[in-house]
């Protein structure tokens, strides 16, 4: 069994299913990492094979030559680009990095090469299904996972007290968009931050790594504009939960982290209804609307770009109303995600069975 992880933020959604594997299954992974700063790499854990294999022609060959029986990755486009399927009759399963749709943000047949699909809700299924019988490919198996890192959050929630309410309510907000073309960062969020600190808020702005590797400029030019104001914080530190955890309520754009933090704490995101992130321009011939499309009203509000001057008093208007909103939230938490709190068994027992069938 071999866990493939493009670097150190994808590590963590392939532990909960590797430690199961070593604790329940008697089972020692293999896990191979493009980053030679992964954590895993010097973790000393001997329940796991852990190896160092770049992201250039080593990493290439060894998916062209693997003899492993199962291959799990975040990585999509499998055999689309340089990663390709093995000569050798190794089962490629695919593990999601994100709860947001297949087919939107995603390219097209972003999927089409694994064997199996291991879903986190039962809109992955019927996405993957239906583009299937669009393009009239033979149906791999589809298996009800779940989302690994929304069930630590959930763990995590459990176990830490609550943090002490800022006074005259007044709010901690976390910008945490996504990133690319038409993103609230790469647009330019400066008037959104001007517009909350100037009602007294405070605002942690935590951008997506891929923007720092495609936008810095943009990100250092924000920090330049606030750094020293006071009520502002900056940090590009996706590694743990602390931000989340620290928010009261969450401005997002298309960015996946919108779902965990409203499926997982209960807490109201405010959508800034920019461009939707199209990777595929053909995920509308499906007739699947989008799961972080469907969901935005139920978890929260959704504000014009040309409507920023009002940001204070939607973030304002959400905290009061934020017992509905987490009422909702867990009742389309159960509704769209598979096993939660129970995703990584339900994957070791998935892989378990692959690889005894395989």
């Amino acid at each position: 069994m071999v866990f493939y992880s493009e670097g150190r933020t994808y590590g963590g959604f392939l532990a909960p299913v590797m430690d199961s594997l070593a604790k329940n299954h008697g089972q020692r992974p293999c896990y191979i990492t493009s980053d030679a700063a992964d954590p895993f790499l010097d973790s000393g854990n001997e329940r796991f094979q852990c190896f160092y294999i770049g992201p250039g022609a080593a990493l290439i060959t060894a998916f062209q030559t693997m003899k492993a029986t199962v291959l799990v990755m975040t990585a999509p486009d499998l055999d689309r680009f340089h990663i390709k399927r093995s000569v050798h009759p190794v089962h490629f399963v695919y593990l999601y990095h994100s709860m947001v749709s297949s087919h939107m943000i995603y390219r097209e047949g972003a999927f089409d090469h694994y064997d199996t699909i291991l879903c986190a809700g039962p809109h992955h299924v019927a996405e993957i299904r239906a583009w299937e019988r669009l393009q009239g490919l033979p149906e791999k198996q589809l298996l009800e996972h779940g989302y690994g890192p929304l069930d630590a959050l959930m763990a995590q929630a459990a176990r830490r007290t609550p943090r002490t309410p800022l006074p005259q309510d007044k709010l901690r907000i976390l910008l945490a968009p996504s990133w690319g073309i038409g993103g609230l960062l790469e647009t330019g969020a400066g008037t959104l931050v001007k517009q909350l600190l100037g009602a007294g808020h405070q605002v942690w702005v935590r951008p997506h790594p891929r923007t720092r590797q495609l936008s810095p400029k943009v990100l250092d030019a924000l920090r330049a504009q606030f750094i020293g104001i006071e009520g502002f914080h900056y940090d590009e530190d996706t590694s743990d939960f602390d931000a989340l955890f620290n928010a009261d309520v969450m401005i997002s754009d298309w960015s996946g982290v919108a779902l965990e933090f409203a499926f997982g704490l209960g807490k109201p995101v405010l959508f800034i209804d920019g461009p939707r992130k199209i990777n595929n321009p053909r995920y509308q011939e499906i007739g699947v609307e989008p799961l972080e499309v469907t969901c935005r009203d139920t978890i929260g509000a959704i504000l014009d770009p040309s409507e920023l001057g009002r940001a204070p008093e939607m973030v304002e208007s959400l905290w009061r109303d934020r017992e509905a909103i987490d009422e909702r939230a867990r009742r389309l938490r159960t509704e769209t995600v598979f096993n939660v709190a129970n995703s990584g068994d339900s994957g070791a027992a998935i892989i378990a069975r692959l690889a005894a069938e395989t």
